[in-house]
C-alpha cells in the first residue's frame, strides 16, 4: 500500500468515527422503579440512554451489564427544555417511558404508551438525565 492510500484510509476512518460519535448522545439515569420501554419490562437501576441517528430516531436504553431495549419514538415534541430528563407515564403501578428530553434543544421524543381507559388518569414521573459516562 502506498503512503497516500494509507493516509486516505486513516482519514476516512477518522471521519466515520467522528460521524458516529456525533450521531449518538450518551446519558445516564437512576430509575428507582421498574418500567416498560420498547415493549419490554425493565428493572429499576442505573441506565445508559443513547440517542442514535442524526435526529435521535432510535433510542437504546441499557442497564449496566444487563439487558438493553431499543425504543423507537413515534413523535417529536416541540418545546424548550433546559435540563435533560426522562418522563414516565404511570398507571396502576406500571410506568412506561413516555418522553425523552435531551436538554438544551428545541424538541423531545415521544413514545407509545398504553391507552388509558375512559376517565382514567396517569401520573407522571420525571427522572433527570446526566450527560457523559460517570462510573
Amino acid at each position: 500500500m502506498t503512503r497516500l492510500t494509507t493516509k486516505l484510509m486513516i482519514a476516512a476512518a477518522a471521519l466515520v468515527a467522528a460521524g458516529a460519535a456525533s450521531a449518538q448522545t450518551a446519558m445516564k439515569a437512576d430509575i428507582p422503579f421498574a418500567f416498560q420501554a420498547g415493549g419490554k419490562m425493565m428493572a429499576a437501576g442505573t441506565y445508559e440512554v443513547n440517542l442514535r441517528g442524526p435526529v435521535g430516531n432510535m433510542v437504546v436504553i441499557r442497564r449496566y451489564k444487563h439487558e438493553a431495549v431499543f425504543a423507537t419514538p413515534v413523535n417529536r415534541k416541540e418545546g424548550k427544555v433546559e435540563n435533560a430528563k426522562l418522563v414516565f407515564s404511570c398507571v396502576h403501578g406500571t410506568c412506561s417511558l413516555a418522553q425523552i428530553w435531551p436538554g438544551a434543544s428545541g424538541s423531545g421524543l415521544e413514545f407509545r404508551t398504553p391507552k388509558l381507559a375512559r376517565g382514567e388518569e396517569a401520573s407522571l414521573a420525571v427522572i433527570p438525565l446526566r450527560v457523559g459516562a460517570d462510573e
